[in-house]
């Protein structure tokens, strides 16, 4: 193992320190000295995170599983065998998380049973062997269990909501809007929440899988299915098998009444799992899948690892998407209409997850610390698919959004180490950082080391390492081998450290000499110099002189021949770099850079800029409206959401623009940022022709915002509007119709609110409990009641959903909150009133007032019991 530097004199002290209290045996057998227990104190906040010994390797996992659906239960039986790691070992230690145990045995001359003593603490199974078993000797172990997750307290993540392992999917069919399904979700633990395992992503094993199941279902696994076995009671017993090992976090089993779409690459079977409403739709979504493995086997020199590659969407996941080698998991966001991919296509997700086959599933972190090298390459995996399949601007596109979300977490307080060994909880690994920022530098590196030499690395630390374990310093160690340079200041001050750099840059120049003098800061204030290289650009008109350094005192100053006059000086003019930057740079320069410069970022910074100075800058203003036309969509969005509009008045330049982009730009992201800009610009009225026919706009975003902008032009016309678009199943138009009847409806519209919440699902219930609140403040008192009492029921029915009952209690306590400010003002009108009459309606609206309030309260904490409960 491996420590930083700032760590090594504390372990030392700290092993010196116990040592009169560690034990220390020599086995009777064996020429080693083997130390029981070293304790590893650390002055952190939190403990060191070490990875999991490696007391015993798994070896192969025979499962065999049924379901209880009534009882939410899977019972199962496992066949386990390993092999003690190097020392000779006497018990065996097995994650099974709430579980009931049947049965512990010892397999012998094939089913001959020999039981075991055990004992088990709902979490761990301690089992005491026949003897003490060496490195050359291999044990088969059968389990007869019985595994209930619904019955252990679940944890989770912002990342992973939930944690049982474990999920059967409206099981008894009560809920006619979603369908019956059994799935499950390994990452990072809770794979032992449905068998026994050593359940540390640094074990890796075979598997079989013997799934028994309702005739009428399809199921998938990891590997191959190999056989189906007609039970003759109405089940079927599927066999899946994977020959190839791989981590138990990321074993997986789905069962449900999917449509199955055949496809193919090369000549591996590649199949995409789905409910019948949306398998129409299969290949729109995942029709590029063979051509990404194709891909990214070439890319990498290393040909896609398993014998097949399915994708299945569920229903109520508890993340976004999860890479099971080579069946991924995808929520079910990723089912999508036609008219829904407008919007949005999840391609990113559908790349991310396809890279982990390599990255996490062929080649997998040690521990939870190394983490980064899972996820940051599966981030990174979705910038090189855009860049091959649409083009390096929309790719630097998407690779701005990565690094305004690693910003927004940095700016937030959190900045650690990349590779950190310190952390609460395994589940803080999920964060920006390891998928982000990691990307991020990624990308940087790439530009350091060059395309060859970078995914040259990528192949040989592939190779090395496949269906093996890994940490940081493999990585490295690959890019060492090719490049034959040292790479451990680039590794040591980004991945093994946090942060980033700030860098302020001063341009000048004289009739001689261009200088570019920068001063670099740490973002956390800490002492680190960065060792930072980078092209710095000097433009002259069309001529462009480009000069490769390397940043790495506090100050510095480089000094160029002058050709004339700058038109503009840029440093890190390839925008690779993750820092944040300042520079003094005129309208002038940003208006050049707008103009002049090929690559997106630039663009982008110069429209960020300009934004920021179209106050004072008449010029900048007339940029911000050229750049509306720009040929990258990014670049048109975000030049309309930053033009300012002027106060009171419209702007007669640009205002046509805009409505000619609400109308008709062919991207419709685009035209949703048009249609919002008309609507906020006071003059709304002016345009309800266009917001009319908007709602009928071939996406749901723009139709969505084009009805809420005509609730402003023209509410009844809104109204009218809302009513046809109440059928429509899209979450986008039903929470834009939610709006509009939640200021202009009256109580009729409370059967809307009614429906929405008894028949919809997911986000779609979570924003109707928003806007069911706000309806209910405008209300009487008869249909406040009646709505509180609809709301706490609901949340009833979504108990196991800690999110929707977060929402549910939300509402409730929105209208506590906005009925007492109504009882605020009432009580200060009644202070003011002097007729008797006034004082006593008064006194009856705020009394009215008070019985909402208090049924609001009372549903809210009966609301949060569940939560607690849950």
């Amino acid at each position: 193992m491996f420590y930083r530097l700032g760590l090594i004199a504390c372990v030392l002290v700290t092993i010196a320190a116990c040592s009169s209290s560690n034990k220390v045996r020599k086995d009777k057998d064996a020429e080693y000295v083997m130390l029981d227990t070293v304790e590893i104190v650390s002055s952190r906040e939190n403990p060191y995170r070490a990875s999991a010994p490696r007391d015993f390797d798994l070896q192969h996992t025979k499962l065999e599983v049924a379901f209880d659906y009534g009882k939410q239960y899977l019972n199962g039986k496992a066949t386990l065998t390993l092999k003690p790691h190097f020392y000779p070992q006497r018990t065996l230690v097995l994650d099974a998380k709430q579980f009931d145990i049947h049965e512990v045995s010892l397999l012998r001359n094939g089913d001959m049973k020999l039981p075991l003593s055990y004992k088990y603490d709902s979490l761990q199974i301690r089992i005491d062997l026949d003897k003490e078993y060496t490195r050359n000797e291999t044990l088969n172990l059968y389990i007869v269990y019985t595994a209930k997750p619904n019955e252990r307290k679940s944890g989770g993540s912002h990342a992973i909501t939930e944690d049982k392992g474990l999920y059967l999917i409206n099981p008894e069919g009560k809920d006619t809007s979603k369908p019956i399904q059994i799935w499950t979700q390994g990452e990072t633990e809770a794979s032992s929440c449905w068998f026994p395992t050593i359940d540390k992503p640094n074990q890796k094993t075979t598997d079989e899988l013997y799934i028994t199941h309702d005739k009428k279902y399809v199921s998938l696994s990891n590997g191959l299915m190999l056989s189906t076995k007609d039970n003759g009671d109405g089940t079927v017993t599927d066999y899946w098998k994977m020959n190839l090992p791989h981590a138990p976090y990321l074993f997986m089993m789905a069962v449900g009444e999917f449509v199955v779409t055949k496809s193919k690459w090369r000549d591996i079977a590649v199949d995409y799992y789905m409910e019948p409403k949306y398998a129409q739709y299969s290949q729109e979504i995942f029709g590029n899948t063979p051509e990404m493995m194709e891909f990214f086997s070439q890319k990498l020199g290393f040909d896609y690892p398993w014998p097949k590659y399915s994708q299945v969407v569920v229903r109520d996941y508890v993340s976004g998407a999860m890479e099971n080698t080579s069946a991924t998991l995808h929520g079910e966001f990723i089912q999508r209409n036609t008219r829904e991919r407008l919007d949005e296509t999840y391609e990113d997700v559908i790349s991310h997850e396809l890279f982990h086959q390599w990255f996490g599933d062929l080649v997998t972190c040690e521990s939870w610390s190394n983490i980064p090298l899972n996820e940051s390459f599966a981030t990174y995996g979705e910038y090189l698919w855009n860049e091959y399949k649409y083009g390096k601007e929309y790719a630097d596109y998407k690779l701005l959004e990565n690094y305004d979300k690693y910003m927004e977490e940095s700016g937030n307080g959190k900045n650690v180490d990349l590779v950190r060994f310190y952390y609460e909880d395994k589940e803080d690994m999920f964060d920006r950082h390891s998928y982000e920022k990691g990307g991020l530098l990624l990308h940087y590196l790439r530009n350091i080391v060059g395309d060859d030499a970078f995914f040259k690395s990528l192949e040989t630390y592939l190779k090395n390492n496949q269906f093996k374990q890994v940490e940081i310093h493999q990585l490295r160690l690959a890019f060492e081998e090719v490049t034959g340079k040292d790479m451990n200041w680039f590794f040591n001050q980004f991945f093994l450290s946090s942060g980033h750099p700030m860098l302020a840059f001063d341009y000048s120049y004289t009739a001689d000499s261009v200088y570019v003098s920068v001063e670099q800061e740490h973002n956390t204030g800490k002492e680190l110099t960065y060792t930072l290289p980078m092209r710095i650009d000097v433009h002259y008109g069309k001529i462009t002189n480009s000069y490769n350094v390397e940043l790495n005192k506090h100050k510095q100053t480089f000094a160029f021949k002058s050709y004339g006059t700058p038109s503009l000086i840029d440093a890190d003019a390839a925008r690779v770099l993750l820092c944040e930057k300042q520079e003094n740079k005129t309208v002038e320069n940003y208006i050049f850079q707008y103009r002049n410069s090929n690559l997106y970022i630039q663009r982008y910074e110069a429209i960020k800029a300009l934004a920021e100075l179209q106050a004072d800058f008449p010029d900048a203003k007339t940029v911000l409206a050229e750049a509306m036309n720009d040929k990258a969509f990014g670049i048109r969005q975000a030049a309309i959401t930053s033009y300012t509009l002027p106060k009171g008045s419209t702007d007669e330049t640009v205002m046509p623009i805009l409505e000619k982009l609400a109308k008709a730009d062919p991207k419709s992201a685009v035209r949703e940022a048009a249609m919002a800009k008309l609507s906020a610009s006071g003059k709304a009225d002016r345009y309800t022709a266009l917001f009319q026919a908007g709602v009928s706009d071939s996406s749901y975003n723009v139709a969505a915002t084009a009805l809420r902008g005509l609730q402003k032009a023209d509410a009844k016309l809104a109204l009218a509007e809302a009513k046809k678009q109440e059928a429509e199943t899209n979450m986008e138009v039903t929470a834009a119709v939610a709006d509009v009847y939640s200021k202009e409806g009256d109580a009729e519209y409370a059967k809307f609110f009614t429906k929405q919440l008894q028949t919809k699902g997911g986000y779609t219930k979570y924003l109707m409990f928003y806007y069911y609140a706000n309806f209910l403040t405008r209300m009487d008192k008869p249909v406040v009641l009646q709505g509180i009492k609809e709301i706490e029921a609901e949340a009833k029915n979504v108990a196991e959903q800690g999110w929707l009952i977060g929402a549910a209690q939300g509402s409730l306590k929105r209208i506590s909150k906005i009925y007492g400010d109504k009882k605020t003002r009432a009580k200060a009108d009644m202070a003011k009133e002097e007729g008797k009459t006034g004082k006593l309606e008064l006194e009856e609206t705020i009394a009215g007032y008070d019985e909402i309030i208090a049924a609001a309260d009372d549903a809210a904490y009966n609301v949060g019991k569940l939560k607690k409960k849950e």
